[in-house]
C-alpha cells in the first residue's frame, strides 16, 4: 500500500533546527516529526505539560528545593515545631526572606509574578492555593486537609519572610491545620516589582 504525503510547512529557521535536533538524536525529520510527535500522542503524553513540568523541577532546584516524602517533610517540621518552636519559626522565615531575595536580585521584570508563578507550581500537595494582588494588597489563601497544623504554622511563616522582603506588611492571618489566609500591604515605599 502507497503511503499519500502532505506538505507541511513552517518557517525556515524552525525547520532547520528540527533538522538539527533529529539528526543530533539520530531521526530524519521525517521520523522525529511522524513518529515521535505521533507515538506520544499516542501514549497520551502531553509535550507541553512535559515542558512545564520540566521547568517547574528545574526552577525548584534552583531555587533550593529537594524531593522528598511528603509525610516525613511533615513529621520533621513537626518536630521541629514541638521541641523548639520560635527556632523553627525563625528558620522559616529566613528561608523566605532568601528565597524571596534569590527573585528580587534576580534582575526580573517583575520578581514577585515570578515569584508567585514558582509557589503555585511548586506546592502540588496543596489542591487549593490562591494568590491575589490588587493594588497594594496581597491575599494568600491555602486549604489543604492534609496540612497538619505544625506545618501550616511554619509554612506561613516562611510566606510572610517573603512578603515582607517584596516590601509587605502582614495585616491580617489565620492559621489553622490545613487552612492559612494572609493579607499583606505594600509598605509605603514602593513595593519591589
Amino acid at each position: 500500500m502507497k503511503v499519500k504525503r502532505k506538505s507541511l510547512f513552517a518557517r525556515e529557521d524552525l525547520v532547520n533546527r528540527l533538522s538539527s535536533i533529529a539528526k543530533q538524536h539520530g531521526y530524519t525529520l521525517y521520523s522525529l516529526v511522524n513518529e515521535l510527535a505521533v507515538q506520544a500522542e499516542d501514549a497520551g503524553v502531553n509535550l507541553r505539560r512535559i515542558f512545564e513540568e520540566r521547568w517547574i523541577l528545574e526552577n525548584a532546584k534552583k531555587d533550593g528545593f529537594i524531593l522528598g516524602l511528603e509525610s516525613l517533610w511533615y513529621d520533621m517540621a513537626e518536630l521541629a515545631y514541638e521541641k523548639s518552636r520560635d527556632e523553627a519559626l525563625k528558620r522559616w522565615f529566613e528561608a523566605g526572606v532568601w528565597l524571596a531575595k534569590r527573585y528580587v536580585t534576580a534582575g526580573l521584570e517583575r520578581p514577585f509574578e515570578s515569584f508567585k508563578r514558582s509557589l503555585e507550581a511548586y506546592t502540588w500537595n496543596v489542591p487549593e492555593l490562591t494568590i491575589e494582588e490588587d493594588g497594594k494588597v496581597v491575599s494568600i489563601r491555602i486549604i489543604s486537609p492534609r496540612l497538619p497544623e505544625s506545618y501550616t504554622v511554619l509554612y506561613s511563616s516562611f510566606l510572610e519572610g517573603a512578603l515582607e522582603t517584596f516590601g509587605y506588611e502582614v495585616t491580617s492571618r489565620e492559621v489553622s491545620a490545613g487552612m492559612m489566609r494572609l493579607k499583606a500591604v505594600g509598605k509605603e515605599a514602593d513595593v519591589e516589582e
